[in-house]
C-alpha cells in the first residue's frame, strides 16, 4: 500500500482544504494510506540553522515540536502532497516553518530521494503568474531533496471559501492521485 503524506497550510478552511480532500479521497480510492497534517493547526516552529539535525536518536530535528510526527511521517512514505494558498506571493508561514524544517533532511542525511511530490495551491489573484514564487519554492526544494515532482494544481482567482466548487479545481486535485 503506497502511503502519502498530505500537508496543508491554510487557517481556514476553503479552496485549499477542499482541493486537498478531493486528492486524499481519490487517493484513498486508489488504496493509498493518507496521512495528512494541518500546518496551521500545528505548534512547528522555524528552523533555527543549528545543523544538530539528525542527532537526537528517532528524530529529524533536535527540536522536539509538532515537525516530529510529520518528519517520521514523511520518511515512512511514499509521496508527499504540499497544499497552500498564495499569502502575498508566497507560502503562509504555518506551512512555511514546516518547509523549512525540511532542512534537516538533507543535513541529517535522511534520504527521502525518489518520494513522488505535488503542489496544490490557491490564490485570489486573477492569474496563475502570480503563484511563480511558490512554484519555484517548491521547484527548488523538491529537486534539492531529490524528490520527483510528479505536478501541480495551480487555480487562480478564488477568495471566498466555497468557490473553488464552482470550477475544476478539486477535479485536477483528484486527478494528481494517478501520479503516485
Amino acid at each position: 500500500m503506497k502511503k502519502v503524506v498530505v500537508i496543508t497550510g491554510s487557517p481556514r478552511k476553503g479552496a485549499t482544504e477542499g482541493m486537498a480532500d478531493a486528492f486524499q479521497a481519490a487517493a484513498e480510492a486508489r488504496g493509498f494510506e493518507i496521512v495528512r497534517f494541518n500546518a496551521a493547526k500545528l505548534n512547528v516552529g522555524g528552523c533555527k540553522n543549528c545543523n544538530a539535525c539528525g542527532r537526537v536518536a528517532g528524530r529529524t530535528c533536535v527540536f522536539d515540536d509538532d515537525f516530529t510526527p510529520i518528519a517520521k511521517a514523511i520518511l515512512e512514505a511514499d509521496g508527499i502532497v504540499l497544499a497552500t494558498p498564495l499569502y502575498w506571493y508566497s507560502w503562509p508561514w504555518q506551512i512555511k516553518a514546516t518547509l523549512d524544517r525540511f532542512y534537516s533532511f538533507l543535513v541529517g542525511n535522511f534520504d527521502i530521494k525518489g518520494k513522488k511530490s505535488a503542489l496544490i495551491a490557491s490564490c485570489g489573484e486573477p492569474t496563475v503568474e502570480a503563484m511563480d514564487g511558490l512554484v519555484f519554492s517548491f521547484k527548488k526544494t523538491t529537486s534539492l531533496l531529490g524528490l520527483e515532482d510528479v505536478g501541480h494544481v495551480l487555480v487562480p482567482g478564488l477568495h471566498a471559501p466555497e468557490e473553488h466548487k464552482a470550477t475544476d479545481a478539486c477535479a485536477k486535485a483528484a486527478a494528481l492521485a494517478d501520479k503516485f
